[in-house]
């Protein structure tokens, strides 16, 4: 656990200011839509590749968002599903649309992911998708894989995060070749037809990565 920067606590003041809907689109927090339906095949994928092999497995999803990835996940069969959500209307939204389906064995943690002290071997698969601060994106980044997702994840645990575009940049390939035994990346590009009319991504092309942590 780690004290937040100043940027860090105005940034998540604005967005917790901010009203949260969802349409027929998405997720909207304030005027910019955040996450679509549309990217429920793109978050499937993150789910199989996540959690291929592993029998009821226990996962933790950094950024709940509208849920998808949690609506997703919910058909696999888990043994426990960990959100954390530092927008609480957001989480709120989620509950009612998709996390009712968990039962009891869902969790959701509505402290900055910073704040919180996670159980060390505790998860089977980590997803990671959260708007920093501007600027931010890359070291935010490093600080969760190095004091999350590695401490967190069980030997052979993988670990995934949200990534728009189809090159990994420099930054993140150096994190993940640090902490991980071995990791790909596998490309998605949404369908054309399917893609929301108030689209905010700069590209319908994604990566899908995936890391295994060593010690199986």
């Amino acid at each position: 656990m780690t004290a937040l920067t100043t940027v860090h606590e105005d940034h998540l003041a604005t967005l917790r200011n901010m009203p949260a809907v969802i349409d027929a689109e998405g997720l909207r927090i304030g005027q910019q839509y955040v996450m679509f339906f549309a990217e429920a095949a793109l978050m499937r994928r993150h789910v199989t590749y996540l959690v291929d092999g592993v029998a009821r497995p226990d996962v933790l999803e950094i950024g709940l968002g509208l849920g998808v990835f949690a609506q997703q996940l919910v058909s696999v069969g888990v043994n426990s599903y960990t959100a954390v959500e530092p927008l609480e209307q957001v989480a709120r939204l989620a509950r009612h649309r998709v996390l009712w389906e968990y039962s009891d064995s869902v969790t959701v943690l509505t402290e900055p992911w910073q704040l919180l002290t996670l159980p060390a071997d505790a998860y089977d698969a980590i997803m990671y998708d959260t708007w920093p601060p501007d600027g931010y994106a890359d070291a935010d980044f490093a600080w969760f894989v190095e004091q999350v997702a590695v401490p967190c994840l069980r030997p052979g645990g993988r670990f995934s995060f949200f990534h728009s575009g189809d090159t990994l940049g420099s930054a993140r390939r150096a994190v993940l070749d640090r902490h991980f035994v071995n990791w790909t990346a596998h490309p998605y590009t949404m369908p054309l037809p399917e893609t929301p009319v108030h689209w905010t991504k700069p590209t319908r092309d994604f990566l899908i990565p995936i890391a295994t942590k060593g010690g199986r």
